[in-house]
Formats: structure tokens, sequence, C-alpha cells
């Protein structure tokens, strides 16, 4: 299902956007109560991996509430296999905020990935740190999104941009009392963002 992703921010985006175009199959998958999910995600074969995390992505597009696996899906997230990785992330991507105790747990894994050689992988690693709400991670995300605003690739660099509103929450959160504190250093990461982002986008 899925081939070689390019590099360019259409084919990308496409990408991003798959779980709602799981496609014709979506209707053999509408029992989010299937005992043989679990079983899948803990196997040592990656294509059995790939049909749960496939199954799963078919309930989420059909609107089920498939919040219960994410203990077993985020463990998959080290997996060699860039296809099971790739599920793995969409799913992730929907439930990180929701679940953000647990998606802590693969904090190192994502940073990992963060280094990846595909943008893609960098691009979804970034915006599942941005979707952790903890504050304890916002230092980290912070170092993220300036490591990825430098990226060579212009997805990950908006990317980049579009997690810097979440970070700004959180620490807005986290210092209620220092907002002083917070505005300086909005106004560093702005002019920082214009000059690495938004130059590149030009």
């Amino acid at each position: 299902m899925f081939s070689q992703f390019g590099a360019t921010a259409e084919t990308l985006s496409k990408a991003s956007t798959m779980v709602f175009q799981i496609g014709t199959d979506a209707h053999l998958y509408d029992d989010p109560d299937d005992i043989s999910i679990a079983p899948l995600l803990d196997s040592k074969f990656d294509s059995e991996k790939c049909e749960a995390l496939k199954r799963l992505l078919a309930l989420i597009a059909q609107g089920f509430d498939v919040s219960n696996y994410f203990p077993q899906v985020v463990k998959n997230v080290a997996s060699q296999s860039l296809e099971v990785k790739k599920l793995v992330y969409l799913y992730l991507l929907h439930y990180a905020e929701k679940r953000p105790n647990e998606a802590l747990l693969s904090i190192n894994c994502f940073q990992k990935d963060l280094g990846d050689p595909n943008p893609l992988v960098r691009a979804w690693a970034l915006r599942t740190m941005a979707g952790i709400r903890l504050h304890v991670i916002a230092p980290l995300v912070l170092v993220a999104v300036g490591k990825c605003a430098r990226d060579p690739s212009v997805y990950v660099r908006k990317c980049a941009a579009s997690a810097l509103p979440k970070v700004h929450d959180l620490r807005l959160e986290e210092h209620t009392s220092a907002v002083e504190e917070v505005h300086l250093i909005d106004l560093f990461l702005y002019d920082y963002f214009c000059f690495h982002v938004i130059h590149h986008l030009l």
C-alpha cells in the first residue's frame, strides 16, 4: 500500500491524510472489539503488525474510538520496518494528545526519528512530540522545533512552524506567573522562524 514517498510537499501532504483514505477495504474492519487485533500488534512479523494497524486506521476513519490500543501501538514506533512505522505514526498523530503519559514513554524513539532519512518520518515524529500535552516535554519539543526549522525538507519546516503554537500554549500554562518572560521568548522565536522557516518557504 505504501510506496516510497517522494520529497515534494504535495506527496507528503497526501500521505498525512492517508488515515482517511484506507479506502475500499475499510468496510471489512467494522469491529472495534475484534480480539484478533491485539495479538497481531504483538506479532514478530511485520506483515501481521501492518494488518492490525490498517484495521485500526480503518476503524478510526469510520469514527470508532480505538485509543485503548495505544500502549500496544506506540511500542511499535521503534520498528525497523518503514511501513509499520508510518502506520504507527498515523495512529499516534490521532491520539497523542489524548494519551500523553503513554506517548511520553516513547519519547526517545521520537527524538531518534527526528534524524530519520525519510522527511515524512521526521515530520511525524515532531508532530507527535508537539501533540504530547505535558509540561515536562516542552523544552524537548522546543529543541526539536528548532532542529526541524533548519531541515532541508520544506514539509518538515512547515511542521516545525505549525508546532510552535502548541509549544507556546504549554509554556503559558507552565509559567502563568512569568508571562513577560514567555513574551520575550516568543519574540525571539518569532524572529528565529521568520528567518529559518518563512524565508525558505518564499
